[in-house]
């Protein structure tokens, strides 16, 4: 049953989750209010590459094909609300590291699931050293994030600070004198901070990258070997990336560097020059499930959090859900509600 009442709604964190959440709130005309602290570290930072696939097992990702369209779909409509490039298509190159990848490749490929995203290595191919992906995209990460911080100021909901949890009463949720129908947590790795959802198993996972310098990888195509490497414009590429579990430091380490260029020499031979080391920490689970729901005693105090390394993929439909179950009493199955926990 759908609730048509306007809502009054206080999201608490402006990255990936608390900005696709908004809007789709937005979108269903609810009056909505964004505090954040400036002190993202995994939105802004991520790849924003959005792949369908898991190349170790060449299998599809958790709901792919539904994410990959309706994240698509929400990004470009994005465009036109933020007035500026979000997500573009890109060719994404699979490099086997054996023949029975290629081969189990070439098995996926006739499969009904898999036609979408997968280009057609030649039947007569039985040397080709890669695969390709057609169906995936990047979202200019950095971008999104400055560009949804502005637009949610230029609205009046953004507000520039941390949350004052000892001015929050979760029992009438009310928020520094403010009573709202729903307080949403979208804190990401921060999680641990937060006496209410701090044991909901959102671990912090830290990854590191590298910006390089390069003259001979292509710039039409994103590399996937040991690690991924992408082009950003002008021989500028980005290569990644490290895990890290319940790893919450910013600081990168020469460990991570020697790593992403040992990975990297599987892809090119001549040394890249290294322009920075971007460091960033993922909200991620142990079951790779993001986390969707309420306090058990608090009712309208709600998590919507975990969506890890791949949520630019996912954030978008997960937001519509987090929308449907907050205004529509939709029910969260127990595969991504918090009460798996």
């Amino acid at each position: 049953m759908k609730d048509n009442q306007q809502k009054s709604i206080l999201i608490i964190g402006g990255g990936l989750a608390g900005i696709t959440l908004a809007h789709h709130l937005l979108k269903r005309n609810q009056l909505v209010t964004l505090i954040d602290d400036g002190k993202n570290v995994s939105t802004r930072v991520a790849a924003g590459l959005v792949n369908p696939l898991v190349f170790r097992r060449t299998t599809l990702s958790w709901r792919a094909t539904e994410f990959l369209i309706e994240g698509w779909e929400f990004y470009k409509e994005l465009e036109k609300t933020l007035n500026t490039p979000l997500a573009e298509p890109i060719r994404i190159k699979r490099v086997f590291p054996s023949s029975q990848e290629r081969d189990e490749w070439k098995k996926k490929e006739d499969l009904t699931e898999f036609k979408s995203h997968l280009l057609k290595i030649s039947s007569s191919s039985n040397s080709q050293s890669f695969g390709i992906v057609k169906s995936g995209y990047v979202v200019h990460s950095e971008n999104f994030y400055i560009k949804n911080q502005q637009y949610f100021d230029d609205l009046g909901i953004l507000k520039r600070e941390a949350f004052d949890y000892s001015s929050y009463s979760p029992s009438e949720s009310c928020y520094q004198g403010k009573i709202y129908d729903h307080v949403v947590f979208c804190c990401g790795y921060r999680v641990f901070e937060n006496p209410f959802f701090k044991d909901c198993q959102v671990k912090s996972t830290k990854g590191e990258m590298l910006i390089i310098h390069h003259e001979e990888l292509p710039e039409t195509e994103s590399l996937h070997l040991k690690c991924f490497v992408f082009p950003m414009g002008n021989k500028m590429f980005r290569v990644g990336a490290t895990y890290e579990w319940d790893n919450v430091s910013l600081s990168p380490t020469k460990k991570a560097l020697d790593t992403l260029l040992s990975h990297l020499t599987h892809l090119t031979k001549v040394a890249p020059v290294v322009i920075s080391q971007p460091v960033g920490i993922r909200p991620t689970t142990m079951d790779r499930r993001p986390v969707l729901g309420s306090h058990p005693t608090f009712k309208n105090t709600h998590v919507f959090n975990g969506l890890g390394a791949k949520g630019y993929l996912i954030a978008p439909t997960m937001a519509k859900e987090m929308v449907q179950y907050l205004l529509d009493k939709r029910i969260i199955p127990k595969e991504y509600s918090i009460t798996r926990h």
